[in-house]
């Protein structure tokens, strides 16, 4: 019985060993668990940071001029090619002025013609109206005998009204002629005619000079969108016959998001990027921003706002027409603690915080303000930040306060 109890004893003994054992492993596993959270840190210290905002668009010359004729001859001469530089007014291409000319000759005819034509009309009618003149004065002359004679009883009453009605017919007659101080001048619409035809000969005219294609601007011809043999508008592609650009400076059109619009401001800095820089870059300033904004694309309800960037300094390389990257500098700011922002811890109340390395490597959070924010970083502001604190960058919903963890030394920054 006593050898039962003892055994009893023993196995009851030894189930209570295990049972603290297997606690004991358990609760050594889960500090050991604790201590093994790893994180990445980064050393607070002093620094400048920069708000980007960056976006694409191609370069021009500050002055860009696509060169059309109004005109639709054959082109006889082609005096540029890509690459000259050419100065305001000079020709860069001929048209077959043949045609025109012809078309200028017969008009200057029909205009010599309808003068002639005109003059033989007015010395016509003059004739005429004069003749009218000399035959109401006989007729008011018959007119006053003939009214005696009727007070007399000399004649009737009928044969007087006949000569009443002739005078009044003839004077009726005569205020069909334009007299002007007794001569005979052109009916209004005979005038305009004229005025018509002298007007469309002096297009004809200005046209005969616009066969010479001329450069609006000094610059250099970046297109020659035309051949020898074919019409003025009968170009490549529909474009212009040249694109003359002045080179000696260049500029950026590039649309800004309705929503960034507020950060730009004229005179901001820029750093311009291009594949033909390789590394180098070329520096540039905001010189305008549109007063008014345009849709971004056909089916998308956000605006956006042309803004032009003038490149003030640029390497020799940097050519028109190449794509480039405008980076806009749009705030700055100096002497001040930034961290990543993915070490931004936000809680309940919005307020932001980080964690910090005690030297037992146990976490601390800090309360924390943020001020300017880049892509990258955030600038962050508060009574208890010193320079050289270890701060994690990489905190997640199950850090806590005094929580241990092991510094990833090889990620310090």
């Amino acid at each position: 019985m006593k050898k039962i109890f003892k055994k009893k004893k023993l196995i009851i003994t030894f189930i209570l060993l295990f049972i603290v054992v297997i606690v004991f492993i358990g609760v050594k596993k889960k500090n050991s668990k604790e201590t093994f959270t790893s994180v990445n840190l980064i050393e607070l210290s002093n620094k400048s940071i920069e708000k980007i905002i960056s976006v694409k668009s191609t370069l021009d010359g500050i002055e860009k001029a696509e060169v059309v004729s109004p005109l639709n001859y054959e082109i006889v001469d082609i005096k540029v090619k890509e690459g000259d530089i050419v100065s305001k007014d000079q020709v860069l291409a001929i048209l077959d002025s043949e045609e025109l000319k012809k078309d200028i000759i017969e008009a200057e005819n029909q205009i010599e013609l309808m003068k002639l034509e005109q003059q033989e009309k007015l010395r016509t009618m003059q004739i005429e109206y004069d003749k009218s003149i000399l035959q109401i004065e006989e007729l008011e002359k018959d007119y006053n005998q003939n009214k005696e004679l009727l007070e007399n009883e000399i004649i009737t009453e009928e044969s007087f009204e006949k000569i009443k009605n002739s005078l009044l017919e003839a004077k009726k007659a005569i205020e069909s002629y334009n007299v002007v101080n007794g001569k005979i001048v052109l009916p209004s619409a005979e005038e305009k005619r004229m005025e018509i035809q002298k007007y469309e000969l002096d297009q004809k005219k200005e046209n005969l000079e616009k066969v010479y294609i001329k450069s609006p601007i000094d610059g250099t011809v970046t297109r020659v969108n035309v051949n020898l043999g074919r019409y003025a508008k009968d170009t490549e592609d529909e474009k212009a016959m040249f694109v003359v650009e002045n080179l000696d400076k260049l500029q950026m059109k590039v649309y800004i998001s309705e929503f960034d619009i507020n950060k730009i401001k004229p005179e901001q800095d820029v750093d311009i990027y291009s594949d033909v820089l390789s590394e180098d870059s070329a520096k540039g300033i905001v010189a305008r921003i549109s007063p008014t904004a345009e849709q971004k694309e056909a089916n998308s309800m956000e605006r956006v706002i042309p803004v032009l960037i003038n490149v003030t300094e640029k390497p020799a390389n940097l050519i028109a027409g190449v794509l480039a990257t405008a980076k806009i500098k749009v705030a700055k700011a100096e002497n001040v603690f930034a961290i990543p922002s993915g070490a931004l811890v936000q809680d309940e109340n919005s307020s932001y915080k980080i964690y910090i390395l005690n030297d037992d490597n146990s976490l601390k959070s800090i309360s924390v303000e943020i001020g300017l924010e880049t892509d990258l970083e955030t600038e962050i502001k508060g009574t208890e930040l010193t320079e050289g604190m270890k701060v994690v960058v990489n905190p997640d919903i199950t850090f806590t306060e005094g929580m241990i963890v092991t510094p990833n030394e090889n990620e310090m920054e």
